[in-house]
């Protein structure tokens, strides 16, 4: 072992940029991930072959190993000469997809598995367009292909039938992704295309058991065919997977379907493996194994048909060396930067380009911190990738920040080789490599550099929608302190979490999801804050106003609000709404929206923004029928959009204050300080919007997709008492005007998908009732013969939905929970029948239950504000019960 670190470190130092291998483990969860990594840490005799896919080594965490689901990201150096190979291994949860991100940065390879049974998911979507997005390069791993014979009686027919038909669905997935991506970037599809298209006889697919620790691509048996045909192997390879067969005088020949023949794949590939699978996994025969393994010259030494099985596929077909081959083909850490789209990706056009794309040992040392890890002491420690040049221990290196070129510097107190649950100490690192440092200033997407006139790289990092919200507190307010400290690191080592202290002194703790928020407090516990006291989970919703078609022209036109105080001021204005279109493009363009809030906005792209803005509303505002928009002309709508006085604040963007005042020609938003100046209390107005925008009137939750037409606004500058008033005003005003527009709530929505057996599938769907899920599709998949059942929930539902869900199916069916999107409640919370045919459906006080009242009280319960609950019902009817009256 020693030999081995030693190896190890003098490799790290000195291996060239073209021998090593930065590669990433990315699936849907329970795909095989982590069963896969032990076989890849077992060459480098880390953990022992026999124990390789059941040991799952790289899942180090306690809660880790007894969900069975990986939580965090973890990366292991192994060394396979001449190639030096940095592994990672990420989760496939949902709540971690900030884990995969910074997994995905660090890398250069994606091994996209997929389980040949349940095929493409939705997180095995959602990877592909990352992985295509960041512009690395992607090998398909079909792994578990032993279910197809073991679990499913598959023939070698059917179970190439079913392969073939997988590779194809992986494929229209990437067509799919690239259509949008390359038309976003103006690029050639075809060539892209061409480079992601996965085909087993260009050697970037491999079929995989993890569990029994075997893989092989087409070449393995095509040169131990050609070998025993006489066949010259550069000829069978191409024929090896399609629809190919091979006559009796060994000729290959096409259309095999057609006539009824057996494909290559199935004759050569499938068929013996299926003879091994039946001989070791259902017929149990020791005996026979052993002849099939002196026949291939291995010599078993297992007495168990299941443990000789593993170890007769082990030495026949190791899955390292299939893996570690497919690596060696993909792009090296100094070729992977030679792809445009992946250099502009980690750099965008900056001045540190050329020193990537260089990688070279002896240049500029350029150092990017992805993840910072926990560790003892006043030390950081963060997994980081080296870019150029080299790192030794003791170096001086600046930190630059996101903001710009720092003075701060900071000395490098240690490196560590990665080791999965270990590190290995080491003093140089080299370009290219992927490491961990120990410095004392560390901060997350910061570059580290021996030049100080560089700026920061900005590669964004992509989180889970932080939807899950609780307070936390300590038994003993003496430690109130020491968690106010431990969730602030908690927070740097966590981007997907976010920490708030609360206007009441409350810390409050939000997170992507429910499994996110036991991790937490596993954390939180690890780190000696055992007595927490943690609240009932609080998920947010939004709040807006929409169309209502019924509303006739006067009626739209009494929807204009005053406010009057005194003779000092007079505000008037009505509240529109924005349309669902104008609030997904504002949504998606949040992060410029802020940059144009602080005047920090580029002038060309702010320009563009508006141009599209512009645009979408012209098409959409007009037609939304029963709204103060509908049919204006063109003109109207697009000086309204120029003349908008300023967007939603930080937490409720998507939000539009107008200026449609006569007279009043402030400075443009878009360009400052062409025309116009600002009158004195201008930023009242806007502090009132804004704080409307934060606090909605239905149960004080941020507003979104609603704006405010300012059309009259006269101040008398000279009385002392009103630049007090002003923004309350303005906030009472908006809210006035609000409430004479049909309200509504806006839910934050999971995409829930239900595998289940058909015995099992009314039971889900009552659950699925019961969660006011509203089911979208229901198909059933004819390799597995489950279920599958897609739905959209309200995430506030969700809370124990896979616990009930495992009860009432007696564990016949699973969940997969995602994010999906923001959906309006359609039932009004202030709905109560009024007409006699609602009275005789509904009665007198509508008793049939309404959703969106439900939510909205329990939200103003919780926070303190009254609601309408009726306390007392037939108070005549009550009585004093002692008994002498």
């Amino acid at each position: 072992m020693e030999s081995l670190e030693q190896s190890l470190r003098e490799a790290v130092a000195s291996k060239p940029a073209e021998h090593i291998r930065n590669v990433c483990l990315v699936a849907h969860v329970d795909h095989g991930k982590t069963s896969f990594a032990d076989s890849l840490v077992s060459a480098n005799a880390v953990i022992s072959s026999r124990m390789a896919g059941k040991l799952r080594y790289m899942d180090s965490r306690e809660d880790e190993q007894t969900r069975g689901i990986t939580m965090k990201s973890s990366g292991i150096t192994l060394l396979c000469d001449p190639l030096l190979i940095n592994l990672i291994d990420s989760p496939g949860h949902v709540d971690f997809s900030g884990e995969v991100t910074s997994a995905l940065i660090l890398s250069d390879i994606a091994l996209l598995l997929v389980d040949v049974i349940e095929g493409v998911c939705s997180q095995t979507e959602a990877l592909i367009r990352q992985v295509i997005r960041n512009g690395q390069a992607m090998i398909l791993l079909i792994n578990k292909i032993d279910r197809l014979r073991v679990e499913l009686k598959m023939s070698a027919s059917e179970a190439y039938q079913h392969m073939a038909r997988l590779i194809e669905g992986v494929n229209s997935c990437i067509s799919q992704v690239l259509g949008g991506l390359v038309l976003e970037d103006e690029g050639d599809i075809e060539e892209v295309e061409t480079r992601y298209h996965f085909d087993p006889c260009k050697g970037n697919v491999i079929f995989s058991s993890a569990l029994h620790s075997f893989a092989f691509g087409c070449e393995d048996f095509a040169g131990l065919a050609a070998t025993k045909l006489k066949i010259d192997k550069g000829q069978l390879i191409p024929s090896m997977f399609g629809d190919y067969w091979m006559d009796s005088s060994m000729n290959i020949r096409d259309n095999a379907s057609a006539k009824s023949k057996a494909t290559i794949f199935e004759r050569l590939v499938l068929e013996p493996l299926w003879k091994l699978h039946d001989l070791g996994l259902i017929d149990s025969d020791v005996g026979k194994l052993q002849e099939a393994a002196s026949k291939l010259k291995i010599t078993l030494k297992s007495r168990r048909a299941n443990e000789a099985f593993d170890e007769l596929m082990r030495s026949w077909l190791p899955l390292p060396k299939a893996a570690f081959r497919a690596v060696a083909r993909a792009p090296s850490a100094r070729a992977t930067f030679q792809t445009k789209h992946r250099l502009e990706h980690l750099t965008k056009g900056h001045p540190l380009k050329e020193l990537v794309l260089k990688c070279d040992p002896l240049g500029i040392t350029v150092v990017f911190v992805v993840k910072l890890l926990p560790v003892e002491g006043g030390r950081r420690r963060a997994i980081c990738r080296v870019l150029s040049g080299m790192v030794r221990k003791g170096d001086e290196l600046w930190v630059l920040q996101q903001q710009g070129t720092s003075t701060e510097s900071t000395k490098i107190e240690g490196i560590s080789i990665l080791r999965g649950r270990d590190s290995i100490p080491t003093d140089t690192v080299t370009s290219g490599m992927i490491c961990a440092i120990d410095a004392e200033t560390l901060l997350q997407n910061t570059t580290l550099s021996s030049d100080p006139t560089y700026g920061c790289l900005r590669i964004g990092s992509q989180t889970g929608e932080a939807l899950v919200r609780v307070s936390i507190s300590t038994q003993q307010l003496d430690d109130m302190d020491e968690l106010r400290e431990k969730l602030k690191l908690l927070a740097l080592l966590d981007t997907s979490l976010k920490i708030m202290e609360l206007e009441n002194g409350e810390l409050a703790m939000i997170t992507a999801g429910e499994v996110h928020l036991q991790k937490c407090i596993k954390d939180l516990n690890d780190l000696g804050l055992v007595d927490l006291d943690v609240s009932e989970p609080i998920v947010p919703f939004m709040e807006t106003v929409i169309e209502d078609p019924a509303l006739a022209a006067p009626q739209i036109l009494e929807q204009e609000t005053e406010c009057r105080i005194r003779e000092a001021l007079l505000i008037r204005m009505r509240v529109v709404p924005l349309g669902e279109e104008v609030v997904k493009f504002l949504d998606a363009n949040g992060s410029l929206i802020s940059s144009i809030r602080r005047g920090e906005a580029d002038t060309q792209e702010m320009a563009d923004f508006e141009k599209k803005l512009t645009v979408i509303c012209v098409e959409t505002l007009p037609t939304l029928k029963g709204t103060w928009w509908y049919r204006k002309p063109k003109e109207l709508i697009e000086s309204m959009i120029e003349r908008i006085w300023t967007f939603g604040p930080e937490r409720a963007r998507s939000n539009l204050l107008f200026n449609s005042i006569d007279g009043y020609d402030r400075e443009l938003i878009w360009r400052r300080t062409e025309y116009g100046s600002v009158r004195r209390f201008d930023q009242a107005i806007v502090g009132g919007f804004e704080l409307f925008c934060n606090s909605g009137p239905l149960c004080n939750e941020q507003m979104n997709g609603v704006g405010v037409v300012m059309e009259e606004w006269r101040v008398d500058e000279e009385d002392a008492a009103i630049a007090g008033q002003m923004m309350s005003a303005m906030r009472a005003t908006c809210s006035a005007a609000t409430k004479k527009l049909a309200l509504r709530l806006v839910a934050a929505m999971y995409k829930c998908t239900v595998t289940t057996a058909s015995q099992a599938l009314g039971k889900v769907h009552a659950v699925l009732s019961q969660r006011k899920a509203k089911v979208i599709s229901e198909d059933i998949n004819e390799a597995t013969n489950l279920f599958e059942v897609v739905s959209l929930m309200p995430v506030v539902e969700s809370f124990s939905f896979c616990d009930q869900l495992r009860k009432y199916t007696s564990g016949m069916a699973s969940a997969q929970l995602q994010f999906s999107h923001w959906q309006v409640i359609d039932e009004d919370p202030y709905w109560t029948p009024s007409t006699i045919e609602e009275i005789e459906e509904f009665g007198l006080k509508g008793d049939s239950p309404n959703h969106a009242r439900g939510y909205m009280d329990t939200v103003r319960r919780r926070k303190g504000l009254p609601t309408e609950d009726l306390i007392v019902e037939s108070a005549e009817k009550q009585r004093n019960l002692k008994k002498n009256k």
